[in-house]
């Protein structure tokens, strides 16, 4: 299956910082990556995948929660799920029993930015501290080698007409 490749979407007036310190962090606003998403991957959703207990919080082994993402496509395609803990401001697990509606959407739309970037590689720059391409300059495409035993023919250049009497302006 292919999936939209969103890699160079971003750009240096997307990101934005907070925190200092150990907790500066540079991000693009969940809003953002949803508009890139429709501009971009028309058609592709993201959903929460439902616990088997019916809920969208999943209970994880040591008592903390996480969220279950996933997009679908235009022609019914599915990703991969796509595991998200339920956080606190410093990026601490919260507790499955203290998980309260804050904290669900927050995850949500931190779990749709962090989807889009594993699966469709949009913001992917962020998570690998590369740089971000300038506002106004186009993504880079994939693009396709010819063949190795295609090679390019050499250019030749024409020589120069010159003509044979000056032009009746130089007389």
């Amino acid at each position: 299956m292919t999936y939209p490749n969103l890699a160079g979407v971003i750009t240096k007036d997307d990101v934005h910082s907070k925190g200092t310190g150990n907790y500066a962090a540079s991000y693009v606003a969940w809003a953002r990556i949803a508009n890139h998403l429709h501009t971009h991957a028309p058609g592709w959703e993201f959903h929460l995948k439902p616990s088997p207990d019916c809920d969208y919080i999943w209970k994880a082994p040591d008592g903390t929660g996480y969220l279950v993402g996933f997009f679908t496509g235009p022609d019914d395609q599915a990703t991969a799920d796509f595991p998200y803990p339920v956080m606190d401001n410093r990026n601490n697990a919260i507790q499955f029993d203290k998980i309260g509606a804050r904290a669900l959407t927050d995850a949500h739309r931190r779990a749709l930015c962090a989807c889009a970037a594993f699966t469709m590689s949009l913001g992917y720059e962020l998570w690998a501290r590369e740089e971000v391409a300038e506002a106004g300059t186009p993504p880079a495409t994939a693009s396709i080698a010819a063949p190795a035993e295609v090679k390019a023919k050499p250019v030749v250049k024409a020589k120069p007409e010159v003509p044979a009497e000056p032009p009746a302006s130089i007389k």
